[in-house]
This record gives structure tokens, C-alpha cells and sequence, in this order.
């Protein structure tokens, strides 16, 4: 994982002048962060009128500020960790990939140091930062998903500044500890923003959530990427996905979140738009492609050997013992023709092969961005359960 410590001596006077220049920079941050905090107390104090909900969400929040404004105190420098925004639509896998992000070295990094957890509670700075793009509660006031009642006072500034105080104090934490422990604060260390197994509100999949607004429930790039600016951190992307077909089966058929086939195509094509529209701003910050899920993603060996390396496993071979222990099915296979008939009729072949079109544009255009040092495979190494699966392991 990146480079290793340097001399002794030499990582010594280097921290030392490090802590020196930081006491310069922090002088005038103090009050910045103390009118960051007054306004999102302010924020939060309407919650405690929507009950027990609204009074949990406050106390997560004032305690969350009260360590960002101890972080800020003796920044050490350093870039800190990469944040990851993982996107794909419904049914591409979020599920999988956490599970497998549950396992991976980087993740387990930051449950000790606190980011997922704090003292057993729910109050970790990564799920803080969570909560801000998307809630689960009733009376949410989140900026990707917020309840009717609260679009009509949502304080998108502050939730926003919120992100960046976030993003800031997650990164002090982390190289404040790799500084004590004697390790690199600017190697990469890439961390997941969702589906990170750190008991986040939501996978944020293209949409997110059920409700009025379902179409509308996006997570956006280009804000996420303003933030990880106002915060000097450093931010990149991934994109998982998986064949159309699979995808109508998978939150149609399976999980019920669309009952109507048409409804589902023009949703999930409607929404794989916009995802292109996001990773074609932002080709350089691409990390990878993942079609764990998809029949023909599953077979890219380097994919596999991308993702094990990104999330901190020393070895290909070691991240395929772990994503074998978590999925201990066949791997995915193409669709019957009779099964695609079934799922969509002839009716609709017209807009599937739209959705099916913007599909095959997005992955193309994910791969084709990846660098050529990213593209390099490890010879010999092979997908989990790589062996001919049945139609009854399928995975779902």
C-alpha cells in the first residue's frame, strides 16, 4: 500500500516542520469551523421537533463537530486518505461490493481508528458523512433525498459545508494516527464513501430510495468533487454495473422495486444517462470498473486484481480467498432468450435496446478511460468459482 516509512531522522524533521507550518495555516481556521458549527447546530435544532429522531440526529452531529474542531487543532498535513464514490444504478451489486469492502484492510483500517464507529455508537465521521447526501428518517432534510416538508426550508449550505468539515476531519484523524504509528500520510489509501460496510444510511445507487422524488434521487459529481476541493482532499470514483436484463430481474422480479417493466426501462435508462454524463466530466478521476455481477465483467481477471489492490489486500490471491468465502456461488451467466421474452416482451424490445445502448456507452467509456498502469494484469490469476456455473446458481 504505497510507499513505506522513510529514514528515522528524515521522517522526524519532516513532521516536525509539517506540525510547525500547519500552527500557521490553523490560526485563522478556529473561527471558520466555529461558524460552520453554530450553523449547523441552527440547522439541526428544527429536527428536535420531529421527535426522538430529530434529538439522536442532533447529539450524532454536535458530537461529530466537537471532534472535527479537536482535529483541526494539530493538523500534521499530509494528503490523507483517496474518498471513493461508488456509483452504479439499482442492482449492479452494491450489496457484493460491500461485503467485500466489509473484508478489505483499508475498511477494517478505519473502523479502528474510529471513522466507522465510535465507542460502539453510530457516530463515526464516515457515516456522519453519509447522512448528509441521503437519510433514511422520516423528516429528512438530506440534499439528495429530502422529505416535501423539508424541501420548502432546506439549508443546502449548510449540509454542504457540513461535507467539507466531514471530509477535512476524517482526513486529520486518519494522518494524525499514521503520524503516532510511524506511517505514510501521502501514500494511497483509498476509502469508500458508500457501501462501505460502515453501517451507512444507503448503498446511494442511481436513484436512491423509494418515494415521489425517486427519479430525482441521485447522488451528484460534481458536488461531491467541489467539496472534496473546499476541502484539500483528494476524491476519485468507480463504477460497478451489470447486464440490463440482470438489472430489470434483479429490483424488478426479485425485490419489487418497480413492478412494471416499462416503468423499469425508462427509470434505469433515464438515470444510466446521467451516470455518463458525470463519469464523462470526470474521466482522469476514474479508478476502476467492476461487473462482479455481470456475466461477462465476472471473467476480467484484471477487474478482480484492480479492486483488490485499490482496498488495501496485499495480494490478488489473498482478496480472491476472501470474495470466494463471501460468495460461494458460481459465477453469473448469460440470460436464456426465453428469460429476457418473459421479463420484457416484444413490445418494449424498442426501449430496452435504448437502455441496452446507453449501458454499453458507459462501460465503454469507463474502461476506455482507465490508465494503462491500471490496465496491467497479474499473470496467472483468475476470478473466484471461475469453473462453468449452472443456471440455478445464478447470481442475484
Amino acid at each position: 500500500m504505497g510507499e513505506r516509512l522513510r529514514d528515522e531522522e528524515d521522517a522526524g524533521c519532516e513532521q516536525d516542520t509539517a506540525k510547525s507550518q500547519s500552527r500557521k495555516r490553523l490560526r485563522s481556521k478556529p473561527m471558520l469551523l466555529l461558524a460552520i458549527a453554530c450553523a449547523i447546530l441552527v440547522s439541526y435544532a428544527s429536527d428536535l421537533f420531529a421527535g426522538m429522531e430529530g434529538l439522536a440526529d442532533f447529539q450524532e452531529q454536535e458530537s461529530s463537530l466537537r471532534r472535527m474542531l479537536s482535529d483541526e487543532e494539530d493538523d500534521v498535513g499530509g494528503d490523507g486518505p483517496t474518498f471513493v464514490f461508488i456509483a452504479g444504478i439499482e442492482g449492479t451489486g452494491h450489496h457484493f461490493i460491500e461485503s467485500l469492502l466489509k473484508e478489505s484492510p483499508n475498511m477494517m483500517r478505519m473502523e479502528e481508528l474510529g471513522l466507522c464507529s465510535s465507542g460502539g455508537r453510530r457516530t463515526g465521521e464516515l457515516l456522519q458523512l453519509s447522512k448528509q447526501f441521503f437519510d433514511s428518517r422520516r423528516t429528512s432534510s438530506a440534499l439528495f433525498n429530502p422529505t416535501e416538508s423539508a424541501k420548502k426550508n432546506i439549508d443546502a449550505e449548510t449540509r454542504y459545508k457540513t461535507v467539507v468539515a466531514l471530509l477535512s476531519s476524517i482526513r486529520h484523524k486518519f494522518n494524525k494516527q499514521q503520524v503516532w504509528e510511524g506511517k505514510n500520510t501521502d501514500g494511497p489509501f483509498h476509502v469508500a464513501i458508500n457501501a462501505n460496510a460502515c453501517n451507512a444510511v444507503s448503498m446511494f445507487s442511481f436513484p436512491n430510495y423509494e418515494g415521489p422524488d425517486r427519479a430525482l434521487q441521485n447522488f451528484n459529481l460534481d458536488l461531491f468533487y467541489n467539496a472534496c476541493a473546499d476541502a484539500k482532499v483528494q476524491c476519485k470514483h468507480a463504477y460497478i454495473y451489470r447486464d440490463p436484463y440482470d438489472v430489470i430481474k434483479s429490483t424488478g422480479k426479485n425485490r419489487g422495486f418497480n413492478t412494471i417493466a416499462y416503468d423499469s426501462i425508462r427509470l434505469y435508462t433515464s438515470v444510466l444517462q446521467q451516470v455518463h454524463s458525470q463519469l464523462i466530466s470526470f474521466p482522469e478521476r476514474n479508478l476502476g470498473c467492476f461487473g462482479f455481477l455481470d456475466a461477462k465483467g465476472y471473467h476480467l481477471q484484471q477487474d478482480w486484481e484492480r479492486f483488490g489492490r485499490l482496498w488495501g489486500w496485499e495480494s490478488t490471491k489473498s482478496f480472491l480467498a476472501t470474495a470466494k468465502k463471501i460468495n460461494t456461488k458460481n459465477g453469473p451467466i448469460p440470460m436464456s432468450e426465453d428469460m429476457k421474452a418473459k421479463l420484457v416482451p416484444a413490445r418494449l424490445l424498442v426501449m430496452m435496446r435504448a437502455f441496452e445502448d446507453i449501458h454499453n456507452r458507459v462501460n465503454d467509456f469507463c474502461y476506455s478511460s482507465l490508465s494503462s498502469m491500471e490496465d496491467q494484469v497479474v499473470p496467472g490469476e483468475v476470478p473466484p468459482n471461475a469453473e462453468s456455473p449452472k443456471e440455478e446458481n445464478r447470481l442475484r
